[in-house]
């Protein structure tokens, strides 16, 4: 009996995590509005370290993750915003074009191709951020070259995007819409991951715990 209130057990412990999961949301919600890619940034970085591999605290470990990433970031943020602005104006543009012209045609589907292109690199930026110091131009490289290197894992990030963003309109007053980039995230994580470690430097001295220990302490 006394193990049913023991806080070790499987279901405490459950308990434990999803509350975790909702710091971390919250925290990445009340960052997000004037600092995109920092929260972005601190939000993988906790879960993965918090909620996967319960090391730290939740609120401790994002803030350490997004002042520790802060300039970088945030320029990386803010150049998500011109772009995005400016694919959305381009669209619109070419909507109002003639599209039975060749230039209206061709503008309409270049538009769409840097689209995704644009989710793509996306999917993978903040998360490269998160683990590796790198300057931004290298950064986004990587991120151009995992996109494509792992198709799969992209093909996966950007069907849950769309999904979180179909949720979002469906339950628009819901208290889903508040938890599903965490939950989205932290299952994008378990594929993430494993693209993240092929890339990570190692000794052959140092078994995998410790080849990663930089990264989770």
């Amino acid at each position: 009996m006394s193990k049913v209130f023991d806080v070790d057990n499987k279901f405490f412990s459950a308990l434990s995590k999803i509350w975790d999961l909702m710091v971390v949301d919250f925290l990445w919600i009340i960052t997000l509005p004037a600092f995109i890619g920092p929260a972005c940034t601190a939000m993988y970085y906790a879960i993965v370290k918090n909620i996967r591999k319960s090391r730290g605290y939740p609120s401790k470990t994002f803030f350490h993750s997004f002042k520790q990433n802060f300039k970088q970031a945030a320029f990386i943020g803010i150049g998500q915003i011109v772009i995005a602005a400016g694919l959305i104006f381009s669209f619109l543009v070419a909507q109002g074009m003639n599209e039975k012209s060749y230039i209206g045609q061709v503008y309409y589907w270049l538009v769409i191709i840097l689209s995704v292109l644009f989710v793509m690199v996306s999917i993978y930026v903040y998360p490269v951020l998160s683990r590796f110091s790198m300057k931004t131009k290298d950064i986004l490289k990587l991120s151009l070259y995992m996109s494509f290197r792992h198709f799969p894992t992209t093909l996966f990030g950007m069907l849950g995007l769309v999904g979180v963003v179909l949720l979002g309109d469906y339950f628009l007053l819901s208290p889903i819409v508040l938890f599903a980039p965490a939950v989205y995230v932290l299952i994008l994580s378990l594929l993430m991951e494993r693209v993240l470690r092929v890339y990570m430097p190692k000794k052959e001295d140092q078994d995998e715990i410790e080849q990663e220990a930089w990264y989770y302490e």
